[in-house]
């Protein structure tokens, strides 16, 4: 797993390339910069767990578009903006 291992850094947009990911388990790490729009490429997501990081920015609207999502946390960054919901 990738939580709880002090990563830090960016999250690279390559992981857009990773369409069939279920779970992106990535709190409590020390990940900073802005959640990459490419996220919304993983059509099958069902988990985003980006909690307990430095992110900012805005939400992507890309997110809203995750139909398969059922769980989201970005609580504990300093994002700004609305959950998108299409």
């Amino acid at each position: 797993w990738l939580y709880n291992n002090y990563l830090n850094g960016t999250i690279p947009s390559e992981l857009g390339s990773m369409t069939e990911l279920l779970e992106m388990p990535l709190y409590n790490n020390s990940l900073s910069g802005t959640i990459p729009r490419e996220i919304g490429n993983f059509t099958q997501l069902q988990q985003l767990s980006l909690e307990l990081n430095n992110l900012t920015g805005t939400i992507p609207s890309e997110i809203g578009g995750l139909a398969s999502l059922l769980r989201l946390s970005l609580q504990k960054n300093s994002l700004s903006g609305t959950i998108p919901i299409e």
